[in-house]
């Protein structure tokens, strides 16, 4: 399918809309690397096939973290077929333009070429231009990251208004009814995005041992800042994102609630006849919400005199991942913001492998409900401990230790598809994208724009790395 006809009056439009400063990305490396006349890299005649795939148009030489994006999204297979069974659940395209315009656009980039070519991605500036017209020309800054998470906002957002009832005299039902006359079912929400996982996140007071409930929420991609230093794994990083962070100002619930009632008591020890009771009262509310629900909102409280104690306490915070995504996608922060008001670019080189496998930094299928539970499997405990805080580290250990013997299994075993990589300092650079090649899966290609050069794993696997991309379950 031709992603281009009919787009002609808008690509001047569309295009001018991503044509926007940008401190970190947007500009590109010199035109004798990167222009689509340069003669071919020695690599091919190296090439292990005889075939290429599209390359992308740098319309003004500004536009490279879109299509650095488009390409490593094009090597998704999960997300690819997500896009194609949406479409085939409705019968107007046009209810899920972002939808129809990715697809079309990460097909086209996996048709075989016996040479290269190079097209517009039109189409999908459009498309995000007329759902996100004010997010786009109201941004100063675009980066390959934050043009990830518009598209990925985007599909969620269409998502979200399709599962919205449908009238069955809607016209465009009928039609999808009537084009399913064999199906007595039709489901016009199948599948779940494979860019969505879910958290669970927890914290614990150090100073009572109290325990909040787990909060669960939802991601498509986790963002991790990277140390000042020259190298660091990927597992490294894992580790710390699903470890025990120390907090230094936490309003405890349980010791709120308690500190409250010793001053409720206090006060009834001193206080005059005609404000007992609404004391009295308060001490009653407070003495419930400790024994039932701790955290209680504390509008509902409804204290007469009192006024809720607010403590700022050290505590533990742990995040782990609750379900896992079908891809996986991790952003490495690499900003700098120094005192001065600069900002630089931190190029700290992340090693990273082909394949990972996400055990030990999940949840079991078991999520404990009860405040007084930890999380089924955090990987580490702190070094400075309250006597309260104790046992809750215990029975931590004994989970993890649990997880590590039973819970590695192919659910949770990644491969790489795609690496997304910036060229330059933080004020101005380029971006190109490492993506596996379909056909040959040990094969990768080097896309930069619209040229396109065959490497090898090995090569890829020394970048330094912005975003990548992995996917469960495939070979």
């Amino acid at each position: 399918m031709d992603i281009e006809n009919n787009l002609a009056p808008f690509v001047v439009t569309a295009i001018a809309v991503f044509a926007l400063a940008t401190p970190f990305l947007a500009v590109s490396t010199p035109k004798n690397k990167h222009s689509k006349n340069k003669k071919k890299s020695a690599s091919d005649d190296k090439k292990t096939n005889n075939s290429y795939v599209y390359g992308l148009f740098n319309q003004g030489n500004n536009i490279c973290f879109l299509n650095a994006v488009l390409q490593s999204l094009a090597s998704l297979k999960n997300l690819r077929t997500y896009l194609r069974k949406k479409l085939e659940s409705i019968a107007n395209h046009n209810e899920r333009l972002v939808t129809y315009s990715l697809y079309t656009t990460l097909e086209k980039l996996n048709e075989p070429l016996t040479s290269q070519d190079s097209f517009n991605p039109t189409t999908i500036v459009w498309a995000l231009q007329a759902a996100n017209v004010k997010r786009l020309i109201n941004r100063q800054q675009q980066d390959a990251h934050e043009l990830f998470q518009l598209l990925s906002e985007s599909l969620s957002v269409e998502d979200e208004i399709s599962r919205r009832p449908k009238s069955l005299f809607d016209v465009n039902t009928i039609k999808l009814l009537t084009k399913n006359t064999t199906n007595t079912t039709i489901n016009l929400t199948s599948g779940r995005n494979p860019l969505i996982g879910l958290t669970a996140c927890r914290i614990s007071c150090m100073k009572c041992g109290y325990c909040g409930p787990i909060r669960h929420s939802s991601f498509d991609n986790i963002s991790i800042p990277l140390p000042k230093q020259n190298v660091v794994t990927l597992e490294t990083l894992l580790k710390t994102y699903s470890g025990i962070e120390f907090i230094d100002e936490y309003n405890c619930p349980h010791c709120s609630l308690s500190e409250t009632l010793a001053i409720i008591e206090k006060r009834l020890n001193i206080s005059d006849k005609k404000h007992l009771n609404k004391l009295e009262a308060d001490k009653k509310i407070v003495k419930e919400a400790l024994a039932t629900d701790v955290d209680l909102d504390d509008s509902k409280l409804e204290l007469k005199m009192a006024e809720l104690i607010r403590m700022n306490l050290p505590a533990t915070k742990q995040t782990m991942f609750a379900k896992l995504p079908e891809v996986m996608a991790i952003h490495f922060s690499r900003s700098i913001y120094l005192q001065n008001g600069m900002t630089l670019k931190n190029s700290c080189r992340v090693l990273f492998p082909e394949f990972i496998d996400l055990a030990q930094y999940t949840t079991t299928g078991y999520l404990a409900t009860m405040p007084s539970e930890p999380l089924s499997s955090p990987p580490s405990s702190p070094t400075t401990t309250s006597p309260a805080l104790s046992p809750i580290l215990a029975e931590i250990s004994d989970a993890r230790r649990h997880v590590g013997e039973a819970f590695s299994t192919d659910v949770s075993i990644y491969r790489l598809k795609s690496v997304i990589v910036h060229l330059g300092d933080h004020r101005l650079g380029h971006f190109v994208t490492y993506r596996r090649q379909e056909d040959a899966p040990n094969a990768w290609w080097r896309i930069s724009d619209e040229n396109v050069e065959e490497v090898s794993l090995s090569k890829v696997l020394e970048q330094e790395g912005y975003m990548l991309f992995y996917e469960k379950g495939q070979s």
